[in-house]
């Protein structure tokens, strides 16, 4: 099969390897048909690191993928030949406090998909356990899989807000996951959503999805415009899904007093700062995510029942062989890239 490897900061190599077997009775064989590139793969592909998880070694990266079903271990019950399956791309234990209260999503012994050691699916096969796959419902294909793993982390991050029906919301970032979030909480009855992003086609794509007010960043200030248009208040709940530093002031300017600011994007710095006396004289609550858990299946129904299409967020096809332009792509912000695929 052919494995694309990151060797190197922006370097990668496609090299040919035998396909693994499955080992355990209770995994499943995949073709990988296409992954998605996240914002977690560029990182390693630019800088070699996110916090404390290095890559020290070659790695396989991609994590958002789908692929058909090619055999099955004698334990299987769910699955068959031929089954199209989105990938839950997180292997957690189940043993440890975490994964018995339900949250997956924070063991702390998790082999996840593409963050070092553990390789990822940018690769023609691979093997996962029948637990970390979900079916995909007909009229729904390989490319909507691939969305739902974003889509979930959207709706996880709209369910830890406790989000009501008629809340106001604003979502600093319009990328893949900002866009996610959005769906989710239009889907979800928001009332007046705020989109800012620094990328024209992106906001345009948001209007699209149903924000209220698209906020070019280059040229204007998400904070003034939240506050002309809730009498000064803000939003009931604020998004942080870019991973920058001026998003992670804005985050907490939107929010109005005793509202929540949730944190999604992954920062390129090891340390983001918060003006703490705006924080505490507005009693904000502060919300971490860490990606979601039990979310994927109702993103694909969401997909498959929503009026709404989040599948045109993919801008961007490439074939493995051209990973590497196809990251280079996504790093750059280049030719209005929304969401880029790689196909196998």
């Amino acid at each position: 099969m052919k494995v694309a490897y990151l060797v190197g900061k922006k370097k990668i190599e496609i090299e040919e390897e035998k396909c693994p077997e499955i080992k355990n009775e209770k995994d499943v064989l995949i073709k990988i048909r296409c992954v998605g590139i996240c914002g977690s793969d560029v990182h390693y592909f630019l800088e070699g690191k996110i916090g404390d998880q290095i890559v020290k070694d070659k790695i396989i990266l991609g994590h958002e993928a789908s692929g058909e079903v090619v055999e099955t271990g004698k334990d299987v019950k769910r699955l068959k030949k031929g089954d199209k399956v989105a990938i839950e791309p997180g292997i957690s234990c189940g043993k440890c406090e975490s994964c018995k209260k339900g949250k997956p999503n924070t063991c702390p012994y998790v082999k996840f998909l593409g963050t070092p050691p553990i390789n990822g699916a940018f690769r023609e096969y691979i093997v996962m356990p029948e637990e970390n796959l979900i079916k995909i419902p007909d009229g729904l294909g390989y490319e909507e899989g691939v969305l739902s793993e974003p889509l979930a982390i959207g709706i996880y991050s709209v369910k830890l807000s406790q989000m009501e029906i008629g809340d106001d919301v604003a979502i600093l970032g319009a990328g893949p996951i900002g866009l996610s979030i959005l769906f989710s909480v239009r889907e979800s009855g928001a009332n007046k959503i705020f989109v800012s992003d620094l990328i024209e086609e992106r906001l345009k794509f948001a209007k699209d999805l149903g924000a209220d007010f698209i906020i070019d960043a280059k040229k204007e200030d998400i904070v003034e415009i939240v506050k002309n248009f809730t009498n000064n208040r803000g939003v009931d709940i604020s998004f942080e899904a870019a991973g920058k530093r001026e998003t992670f002031r804005q985050v907490i300017h939107t929010t109005k007093i005793c509202g929540k600011s949730v944190l999604v994007g992954i920062p390129s710095e090891d340390t983001v700062e918060f003006e703490a006396h705006i924080m505490r004289r507005k009693e904000l609550k502060l919300i971490n995510v860490r990606r979601s858990a039990f979310c994927t299946e109702i993103a694909l129904n969401m997909m498959k029942n929503s009026k709404l299409s989040f599948s045109k967020i993919i801008t961007h096809r490439y074939p493995i062989e051209k990973i590497e332009e196809a990251l280079n792509l996504v790093s750059e912000y280049k030719d209005g890239v929304i969401k880029c695929l790689v196909n196998l």
